[in-house]
This record gives C-alpha cells, sequence and structure tokens, in this order.
C-alpha cells in the first residue's frame, strides 16, 4: 500500500514507519533498489587508503588473537564493496587464512558486491560470527522516531497528507512508549523547544552486532554523539543526499534520496555492554586515520587530488568528525592502534598494488616504503 493510502486509511503515521519504506520497501525502497552511488560517498569511495588504513588496525586485532585460522572479518552493510576490496589488499599479502563476510540486506546491493568482489575470501550471510566486525555508515539509516519537546513533555511529529495531497507534518499529543523507555535509559531529555530524533531500534542493532562477534573487536563508524550532546541541540541531524545535495527535507522523493540521523553512542555503548561487550573508547576519524598513518600519506602525495582526498577523510568538519567507537569481546587489556596511537608505522610496509589505477599503490609505496628506506640510509 502506497504511503499516501496508507495515511487515508490508518491516519498520520509515524515518521519512523515513513523512513523506514523510503528506505528499506522491498520493491521501491531508497537502499533496497540502489544500483549507483550517485548521491553521496562515504570514505572508502573517496581513497582505498581508508580501506588500506583500516586494515593495519584489523592486522593488529589477528596479532593480538594469536593468528586465528583462518582470521574472519564481518561487514555490516558492505555498500559499495569499496571498503571489503580495499582492506583486503592491505590484508591478503600479511594474513594466511582470510574469510570476509558480508551481512548485506539489500537484494540491489549485494549484487552489486557480488559482481565487484568476486575472490574466494568473500562470503555473503547474516548468521556467520566474526573476529572482527566492522559497521561503516550504518546506524545512521536506521529508522527514526521524530519528536518536539514541548512544557516538559514530548510530542512526536508524524506525517500526514494536506489539501494539495502532499506529505507534511503534524504533531502528536504524545510519544510511543518505546520512545519514553528510550529516553529513560539513555538519562537525558531534549531541551525545551527542540525538535529530535530517536533510533529506538538501536539497541536490538547493536544487540545483533554483539550476536556476531566472537572474541575479538567491533569498530563502529558513524556520524554522532554522545546522547547528552544529541539531546542538547535545539534542532535535529535529519538530514537527506541527492545527487551529492545536501538537504533537510526527508518528505520530498521519497524512495529516490538517502535519509540519515545522527547516531545516539551512548546508546550504543549501553546495549553492547548489557550484551557482554566491553566498550573500549571512542575517537573522531580523524585521530583513528592519523594514529594509522595518514600523515605520511599526505605529506608524500604529489597530486593535488591524492592530496585532496586523503585530506578529506581526516577533515574536521566533513569525514573527519565521523565517530569511531570500539567495542571487545575477552580482550581484556587490548588498546587498539586506532584509538590510543602509539606505534610507528613508516617500516617496511609493502602496500597493496590496484590494477586500475597504480597510482594508489604508488603513494602507499612512496609514503611508507621510500620513507622507510630514507630513514635507514640516514641512519647508516
Amino acid at each position: 500500500m502506497a504511503l499516501r493510502e496508507r495515511i487515508r486509511h490508518e491516519g498520520p503515521l509515524s515518521f519512523r514507519d515513513v523512513m523506514q519504506a523510503a528506505l528499506y520497501d522491498a520493491e521501491c525502497g531508497y537502499y533496497t533498489t540502489l544500483t549507483r552511488f550517485d548521491d553521496f560517498l562515504t570514505s572508502p569511495e573517496v581513497h582505498p587508503a581508508f580501506g588500506w588504513l583500516l586494515g593495519r588496525q584489523a592486522l593488529e586485532v589477528w596479532e593480538v588473537l594469536e593468528r586465528p585460522r583462518p582470521f574472519c572479518i564481518l561487514e555490516l552493510g558492505g555498500g559499495s564493496g569499496a571498503l571489503a576490496e580495499t582492506l583486503l589488499e592491505y590484508l591478503r599479502p600479511r594474513v594466511s587464512e582470510l574469510v570476509y563476510v558480508i551481512d548485506e540486506p539489500s537484494p540491489a546491493l549485494r549484487q552489486t558486491q557480488q559482481g565487484r568482489l568476486r575472490r574466494p575470501e568473500f562470503r555473503w550471510s547474516s548468521e556467520q560470527s566474526a573476529h572482527l566486525v566492522v559497521a561503516n555508515e550504518v546506524a545512521d539509516a536506521l529508522p527514526v522516531h521524530r519528536m518536539v519537546m514541548r512544557e516538559g513533555e514530548l510530542h512526536e511529529l508524524r506525517v500526514t497528507v494536506d489539501a494539495s495531497d502532499a506529505l507534511t507534518w503534524v504533531e502528536a499529543d504524545s510519544v510511543p512508549e518505546q520512545v519514553e523507555t528510550y529516553f529513560q535509559q539513555v538519562g537525558v531529555r531534549p531541551r525545551e523547544g527542540a525538535v529530535s530524533e530517536v533510533s529506538t531500534g538501536l539497541p536490538q542493532w547493536t544487540h545483533h552486532l554483539a550476536d556476531r562477534l566472537d572474541r575479538g573487536v567491533a569498530i563502529i563508524l558513524d556520524y554522532g554523539y554522545t546522547a547528552e550532546q544529541l539531546f542538547s541541540r535545539k534542532q535535529g541531524t535529519l538530514l537527506t543526499y541527492w545527487r551529492h545535495m545536501l538537504g533537510s527535507d526527508p518528505l520530498v522523493r521519497l524512495g529516490e534520496q538517502d535519509i540519515s540521523a545522527h547516531v545516539d553512542f551512548s546508546c550504543i555503548a549501553m546495549a553492547a555492554q548489557q550484551a557482554g561487550l566491553r566498550v573500549v573508547g571512542v575517537t573522531s576519524q580523524r585521530t583513528l586515520l592519523r594514529h594509522l598513518g595518514i600523515g605520511a600519506l599526505i605529506d608524500s602525495a604529489r597530486a593535488p587530488l591524492h592530496r585532496a582526498r586523503l585530506s578529506d577523510l581526516v577533515d574536521p568538519h566533513g569525514l573527519g568528525r565521523i565517530g569511531a567507537l570500539f567495542l571487545a569481546r575477552g580482550l581484556t587489556d587490548y588498546a587498539p592502534v586506532g584509538l590510543c596511537g602509539g606505534r610507528d608505522w613508516p617500516s617496511d610496509d609493502t602496500g597493496p598494488t590496484l590494477d586500475d589505477d597504480s597510482a594508489f599503490g604508488d603513494l602507499w609505496r612512496e609514503a611508507f616504503v621510500e620513507q622507510a628506506a630514507r630513514v635507514s640510509d640516514g641512519e647508516r
């Protein structure tokens, strides 16, 4: 049933239901039909070094786990397949036996990934567990309720149809019980007059992630804040992307544009602890990649395009402000290098070679191999 027909039949709908249909409807949802990435780019598409650098973090996890065979990596929501491709380009020469599992609910995206990732290490499964779980910009696409605080009471912003048959907002007298429960659990409430969004499915998503993690590490990368930061804002964080243009009206172009809302890292942390995981820490993507050696890549970049794209990954006003939350199971004292730093990367790192663009591989070698040789020569 189309949304307008459903509204006429049932009355105003929760925005959560509208967002669920817009993104995940089996026939016309944005993600279920997505085959081209014309609206937005995530970090793995900006520059392959993102995957290579995360490969360094993965390599450390493999070493800390005493080099399991096979070493299994699980990516929740594989997107274009760029992260899987580049992360394994780094790991393949270094790890003796690899399995890379993608849990991708979208048939269209799964087909795109399978066309790109043809090596035997890649598998698609919604059940297999792993030593390392990665979720890159996945949780911010979970459907959200939208609400406003008036005179100390929360009122849900629901979606209805106006006289011209356009979708529009209408304010309800209350919010669903699960929204009130959410705020009780995180221990904060929005400020007076504030418009906010809440993903009541975020705890369940976190428990699903925890169920898939063996003894090992999970890394969640996403735009987000702590609950205190998120709900102290006057306006919510609901955003749309259409043909690389940022917007704020999620009621237009349903099924044709991406919709997202910033993640509540406090909620994820609490749900992870309830599921038996240890919250290791959180940092920014900027700090994460700097700890993993992106500075040497930027310094060695001769082509303006390389330097610009690498800098985009750590831009504090853009991708660099993405949060990176580390969770662990069974590794009591482990301090990941991406979170804490302390490792000198320029050594005998040979880096990957890309068949379709050797310049990227050359950049990696200039930054880490030739630099190491120069340092070694200087020491002599």
